[in-house]
């Protein structure tokens, strides 16, 4: 009997140390960096930034290469992403903001939209998803009013300006 214990104690202590030395993870190898110096993000993939905001919120923000006068990749230089869109409740983009849910597992639902403002982050709640009458769509050209049900979409808990708050360029270091 004491041969068949120490024959499954060592591989019960090698499995034991294994996990134990997998379980914490260690801390992200690069951090996103805005023009004022400060981390912004971490990365989640290379175009996907994780951005921890108040409350605890962690959202996914997406980044793009910034490029030169003749339409070059800038080395080491990115700024924030647009092109997505908000869906509204109201006729007017105003209230009632709502986004898809991302693919992403575990990931919030959100989408960035170019605003005269700058570039706007907006961040979903986590959850199942819901159907909403929409009145209205907000594009990167402006609000387009529209009468529609769509399926799929989660309510916005916050936004953040993204140009204003973490101004570019930014740059992984």
């Amino acid at each position: 009997m004491s041969t068949w214990v120490n024959a499954m104690s060592v591989p019960m202590a090698i499995a034991t140390a294994a996990f134990a030395a997998e379980s914490p993870l260690p801390p992200p190898a690069a951090a996103l960096i805005d023009s004022t110096g400060n981390a912004v993000a971490r990365p989640l993939t290379d175009t996907t930034m994780l951005i921890s905001l108040a409350g605890g919120v962690v959202a996914p923000a997406s980044i793009r290469p910034m490029y030169d006068a003749d339409g070059r990749t800038q080395s080491g230089t990115a700024t924030w992403q647009s092109g997505g869109s908000v869906l509204f409740t109201s006729a007017d983009c105003t209230t009632g903001a709502h986004v898809y849910s991302l693919p992403v597992a575990g990931v919030r639902a959100a989408a960035q939209v170019q605003t005269p403002a700058g570039i706007v982050l907006y961040v979903g709640a986590i959850g199942s998803t819901i159907t909403v009458a929409v009145q209205s769509i907000l594009y990167d050209t402006g609000c387009a009013p529209i009468a529609i049900r769509q399926n799929g979409l989660l309510p916005v808990l916050t936004t953040v300006n993204l140009s204003t708050a973490y101004p570019p360029p930014l740059s992984l270091q």
